[in-house]
């Protein structure tokens, strides 16, 4: 009972002496920081949904009916994509970060379809490919050391081509267009050094809709969807 009480008083009387010195400095859990530009890498898999409709009502309302006439394609084309981000960051000493990223992204999110008009004849086939992603987005986060929790919300631009082919009418043709629309994502990023630092994040993206002239009933309308899960690498200035 008596060692144990010259311990207790021994290291009652060591703290206190500590804490009387200034000059003795207890050690602090430091706080990452998270502000700074940056540029990085990413990469991921992109999968999407689109609703078609012929622009002449009156086709769209035979569709189904009339056995010599096919419905419009819907198609949602999926794949892989990859490309480059920059962006700035601004951290508070609350744990808030507030940023703004913008990135561009190269691939291939592709489906065709040939379809069969009811009577059984050959229909002509229909591709959509998406191409190209770009978005710019503000970022918002709250810091928890070394990992920050995110979330996005922006504006975006897919690069689509619509292209359609029926050997029998003698059909070959393509068209571009840049669709635009709204985005909206969430992810967590973790810094594995001052400099370097790994993310991974889902996005919507509501890519708005566009009219295609390839076929009849005054072309086609596509409006486009897109999900993409992406991981990425970032080094900060």
């Amino acid at each position: 009972m008596r060692k144990v009480l010259l311990c207790a008083t021994f290291a009652l009387t060591g703290t206190a002496a500590l804490a009387a010195d200034p000059a003795v400095e207890l050690p602090v859990a430091a706080e990452w920081n998270w502000s700074g530009a940056y540029v990085g890498l990413h990469g991921g898999y992109g999968w999407s949904n689109s609703e078609s409709s012929y622009n002449d009502d009156d086709f769209n309302e035979d569709c189904g009916f009339d056995e010599a006439f096919g419905c419009a394609v819907d198609l949602d084309p999926d794949g892989a994509f990859g490309g480059i981000q920059a962006g700035y960051n601004y951290a508070f000493g609350n744990g808030f970060v507030l940023g703004v990223e913008g990135d561009w992204s190269f691939g291939k999110l592709h489906e065709g379809d040939e379809g069969l008009f009811q009577d059984g004849t050959t229909a002509t086939r229909v591709d959509l490919e998406v191409d190209q992603l770009a978005t710019i987005q503000a970022r918002v986060g709250y810091a928890v050391g070394q990992w920050l929790p995110f979330a996005t919300l922006g504006w975006g631009w897919a690069h689509v081509e619509r292209s359609a082919f029926n050997e029998d009418f003698g059909v070959d043709s393509s068209e571009e267009k840049w669709h635009d629309g709204w985005t909206i994502g969430a992810g967590v990023e973790y810094a594995i050094d001052d400099h370097w630092s790994v993310k991974g994040e889902y996005r919507y993206f509501d890519a708005g809709d566009e009219d295609y002239s390839l076929g009849f009933a005054d072309g086609t309308n596509v409006d486009l969807q897109i999900h993409t899960v992406r991981f990425g690498v970032n080094y900060g200035f």
